[in-house]
C-alpha cells in the first residue's frame, strides 16, 4: 500500500476528503519533507521548495497543488511595525517554502533580509495558526505580496511522488485526489460541507500554466540564492 503524507492543516482537507486505499501519514510540512526525502513515505503534499532541492528524487502529480488566489490567508507576517521597517523576524520552522517566500519579498522589494530572532518585532506563521486573529497592528499575507509583485498565484505545495513508487498505485492516487477535490467542492456548493471563506476565497488547488510560470520565477530566485541550476519540472505520466 502506498504511504502518503498529509500535512495536518486545514488546507489539505479537500485533497483527502474522500481519498481511501492508502496509508496516510500526517505531520507538519518540514517533518513530511524529511520522511519523503528518506523514503519513509512514497508520496505527499509537501513544500514546493523540496522539489527544487531534490528534483532527482521525485515526479510531480499534475493538476494538483496548494496555491494562492492572491491572498492565501494562512501564511502571514504579523508585525509591530510597517513592513519596510521590519529588521527582525521570528520564523515558523514548519515550512521551507514560506520561509523562502518571506526572504524573496524582503530581498526583491526592500533590498535586504531581516535578522532571524526569537525576540523579533515580526512573527511569521503558517497553516491553522496563521488563520487566528493576532494582536499586531500590521498583518501581511505573503501570497498577496507575491501577487502584487507578479500578478501570479504562489505555489506553496506540490504533490510529489518518489520515482521508485509503484506506478499503478500512483495513478490510483492521482485519480483519487482529483475525485476527492471534485466531491469536496460539489458538497460545499450543495451545503453538505459548512461554508468556509478559506476554501472559496483563499486556496487554489489547481496547477495550471500560470502556476508553473510562478513556480519557475520562485525557483530562479532559489537558484541564484543557492548557486544551483533551476530544475526541470518532471511530471508523473510525462505531462
Amino acid at each position: 500500500m502506498l504511504r502518503v503524507g498529509r500535512v495536518s492543516y486545514k488546507n489539505t482537507i479537500p485533497l483527502f476528503y474522500k481519498l481511501s486505499g492508502f496509508e496516510v501519514v500526517e505531520g507538519v510540512p518540514a517533518h513530511l519533507v524529511k520522511l519523503l526525502r528518506e523514503g519513509k513515505i512514497d508520496a505527499g503534499i509537501v513544500s514546493s521548495a523540496e522539489y527544487f532541492f531534490n528534483p532527482d528524487k521525485y515526479l510531480i502529480l499534475p493538476d494538483v497543488s496548494i496555491s494562492s488566489r492572491g491572498r492565501v490567508c494562512s501564511v502571514k507576517l504579523f508585525s509591530r511595525v510597517p513592513l519596510e521597517n521590519v529588521k527582525s523576524v521570528k520564523l515558523s520552522k514548519a515550512s521551507l517554502t514560506s520561509r523562502y517566500l518571506l526572504f524573496y519579498i524582503f530581498e526583491e522589494k526592500l533590498g535586504y533580509v531581516p535578522e532571524e530572532s526569537e525576540d523579533a518585532e515580526a512573527l511569521m506563521l503558517i497553516g491553522d495558526e496563521a488563520l487566528e486573529v493576532r494582536d499586531y497592528p500590521y498583518t501581511y499575507d505573503l501570497a498577496e505580496e507575491w501577487f502584487k509583485m507578479h500578478g501570479l498565484p504562489f505555489v506553496f505545495a506540490l504533490f510529489l511522488v518518489r520515482k521508485e513508487a509503484d506506478l499503478k498505485e500512483v495513478k490510483k492516487l492521482h485519480e483519487g485526489i482529483k475525485r476527492s477535490l471534485e466531491r469536496f467542492f460539489k458538497d460545499l456548493a450543495e451545503g453538505e460541507v459548512s461554508e468556509d471563506f478559506y476554501f472559496t476565497e483563499c486556496i487554489d488547488y489547481s496547477l495550471k500554466e500560470e502556476h508553473l510560470k510562478s513556480l519557475s520565477l520562485f525557483f530562479e530566485y532559489l537558484a541564484r540564492k543557492f548557486n544551483k541550476e533551476t530544475p526541470t519540472l518532471k511530471f508523473f505520466g510525462g505531462v
